[in-house]
C-alpha cells in the first residue's frame, strides 16, 4: 500500500512557494541546492554567505514584515540596522523559514558547539528535480543504449557472479533510453501547441532557431536520425538477451545472484525476476521503432506548422486598416451584375466608387510586336584581290598617322627645349593624341626611335586631358638619365 506523502514530509513543505515572496524563496532553494552540492557538511555560517553573495539583489527588495514573524529572530541580527547585518539577517530568516517548513534539519556539535544544517533526503530529492527543471541537461539517447550494449557485453564475455548486475544495470539503461524518448515526444508536441501563442514574427523565429533547433533538433532529433546508436547496438544487445533466455545455465547462474541478494525470493521467483528484466529489455527495445515514427511525425508536423505560421504572419496585415482591406476584397463587385444577398447588403454601406487621375492613368500599356517570318540572309562573295588593295590602303594610312617618323616627332614636339618629357607634362588634345602616346610605348624599344621610356618603379598610371596612361619619362636618345 502506498504511503501517504505528509507522512513522509512535512505538511507546510510548500507552503514557501504559494507565499506573496515565492520567487525570492525558490531561489533561495537554488542556492541551498548549489551548497549541498559542493559543502560536504554545511554549517548556517556558510549557507548565510552563499545566500549574500548570490541574493544580494533580491535580499535588498525582501519585505521585511515577511520576516518579522519569524520565531527565535537573533538579537544582534534584529539590533544591527548597517546594510552588511541587514542582508545577514534577512538570510539567517530564509533560513529559519526553511527550518520550519521541513527543507532543512538542525544539529549541534557537541564539541564545537556549532550548529550544522541538514538536507533530508526528500528535500534533496525536490531540489534536484527543481533545478533540473529550471537549468535542463541535454540528455544524449546514444549514451544509454551503449551502455545497455557495453553491461550486456561484459557479463556475456566474463559469465561470473556479477551477470545478474550487469543484467539489472541495462535494465535501468533501458529505462531511462525509453523515459528521455518519450520526453523528447512530449517536448516537440509542447512546442507545436505553443505555436499559437507566437503573434509576432520575432517571437516565432527566436522560438523556432534559437530554442527548438539548439535544444530539440540539433541536441536530441538529429543524433537519433545520424549517428544515434539505436540501430547500430540493437541486433546486438537482442542477440545476447536472447541467448541467454536459452542457456538455462546462464539463467541458473543469475537466479543464485539474485537469491543471495534477496534471501527471502524463493528459487522460482527469483528465476522469474531475471526472466522479467531479460524480456523488458527484449520488448522495449522492439518496440522502439513505434515510438521514433511517432516522433518522427510529430517532428515534421510542428516544422511544417511553424512555416505556414510564419507564412500567415508575413502575409496578413492585423492592424484595423489591414482587416478592412481583407474585407473589402473578399466582397463582390459594385458594379457586378450578379444577384446575391451579399451584394445587396453591401449596397446599403457606405461604400463608394472613387476614381482619380494620377501619372499612371497617362502611361498607355505597349503592344508587343508581331514579328513576321525571318528572311534568309544571303551570303555575299567576297573579291579577295579588293580586300587586299583596301587592307593595304588602311596600312599606309595608318603609317601616314603612326609610322616610326610621326610618333618620333610627336614626341620631341612634346619634350619641347628639354632633354625629358614627364608621362604628367604631356599635353593630349585628342583622341589620336592619346594613341600617338600608345603607339609610342608599343615602338619604345625600337632602334630607330630617338627616345628611350624610363618607367616607374610604383607601375602607377596618371591621368592626362582625361586618358590614364603609365607613369613614365621619355628621355630623348644620347642625354643622360
Amino acid at each position: 500500500m502506498m504511503q501517504n506523502l505528509f507522512d513522509v514530509v512535512s505538511t507546510n513543505l510548500f507552503s514557501i512557494l504559494a507565499a506573496p515572496n515565492r520567487a525570492v524563496y525558490f531561489r533561495a532553494l537554488m542556492v541551498l541546492q548549489a551548497c549541498y552540492q559542493r559543502e560536504i557538511t554545511i554549517h548556517r555560517s556558510t549557507l548565510v554567505t552563499y545566500l549574500v553573495s548570490e541574493m544580494e539583489r533580491d535580499l535588498y527588495d525582501f519585505i521585511e514584515d515577511e520576516i518579522s514573524d519569524a520565531s527565535d529572530r537573533e538579537a544582534s541580527d534584529a539590533a544591527t540596522s548597517d546594510e552588511p547585518s541587514s542582508l545577514s539577517s534577512k538570510a539567517h530568516a530564509l533560513i529559519r523559514r526553511f527550518v520550519e517548513t521541513g527543507w532543512l534539519q538542525t544539529s549541534t556539535d557537541a564539541v564545537e558547539l556549532d550548529e550544522t544544517l541538514i538536507v533530508p533526503p526528500y528535500a534533496g530529492i525536490l531540489l534536484d528535480a527543481f533545478h533540473s527543471i529550471v537549468e535542463p541537461v541535454q540528455q544524449r539517447y546514444n549514451g544509454f543504449v551503449y551502455s545497455v550494449y557495453s553491461n550486456l557485453r561484459t557479463a556475456n564475455d566474463d559469465r561470473d557472479e556479477f551477470m545478474f548486475q550487469g543484467l539489472q544495470a541495462a535494465n535501468d539503461n533501458t529505462l531511462a533510453l525509453r523515459e528521455n524518448l518519450r520526453s523528447l515526444l512530449h517536448n516537440i508536441h509542447s512546442y507545436y501547441q505553443n505555436l499559437h501563442l507566437r503573434q509576432e514574427i520575432r517571437e516565432l523565429l527566436a522560438e523556432h532557431f534559437d530554442s527548438y533547433q539548439l535544444s530539440v533538433a540539433i541536441a536530441a532529433y538529429h543524433p537519433l536520425k545520424t549517428f544515434d546508436s539505436v540501430y547500430r547496438f540493437r541486433p546486438r544487445i537482442l542477440d545476447i538477451l536472447r541467448n541467454w533466455l536459452s542457456l538455462p545455465s546462464v539463467l541458473n547462474q543469475m537466479t543464485k545472484s539474485v537469491r543471495q541478494r534477496r534471501t527471502e525470493l524463493d528459487e522460482p521467483d527469483a528465476r522469474r525476476e531475471v526472466v522479467q528484466r531479460i524480456t523488458f529489455i527484449i520488448d522495449t527495445f522492439e518496440s522502439l521503432d513505434d515510438l521514433l515514427r511517432e516522433i518522427d511525425k510529430r517532428h515534421t508536423s510542428y516544422n511544417r506548422a511553424s512555416v505556414e505560421r510564419l507564412q500567415y504572419l508575413l502575409n496578413t496585415d492585423r492592424d484595423i486598416k489591414g482587416k478592412l482591406v481583407q474585407l473589402i476584397r473578399a466582397l463582390p463587385k459594385v458594379q457586378s451584375n450578379s444577384t446575391s444577398a451579399l451584394l445587396e447588403e453591401m449596397r446599403t454601406l457606405p461604400i463608394y466608387q472613387v476614381k482619380y487621375l494620377d501619372s499612371e492613368a497617362l502611361y498607355r500599356q505597349p503592344k508587343k510586336r508581331v514579328r513576321g517570318a525571318p528572311q534568309p540572309v544571303v551570303q555575299q562573295s567576297t573579291d579577295d584581290a579588293a580586300f587586299r588593295a583596301e587592307a593595304r590602303e588602311l596600312m599606309e594610312r595608318m603609317n601616314e598617322i603612326y609610322s616610326q617618323k610621326q610618333i618620333g616627332e610627336f614626341i620631341l614636339k612634346q619634350m619641347k627645349d628639354s632633354y625629358r618629357l614627364a608621362s604628367e607634362d604631356m599635353i593630349l588634345e585628342e583622341f589620336d593624341d592619346f594613341l600617338r602616346v600608345i603607339v609610342a610605348v608599343v615602338k619604345g624599344d625600337e632602334s630607330g626611335v630617338p627616345y628611350e621610356i624610363v618607367w616607374n618603379e610604383d607601375k602607377a598610371v596618371v591621368s592626362v586631358g582625361g586618358y590614364k596612361i603609365p607613369l613614365m619619362t621619355f628621355v630623348k636618345k644620347g642625354a643622360k638619365v
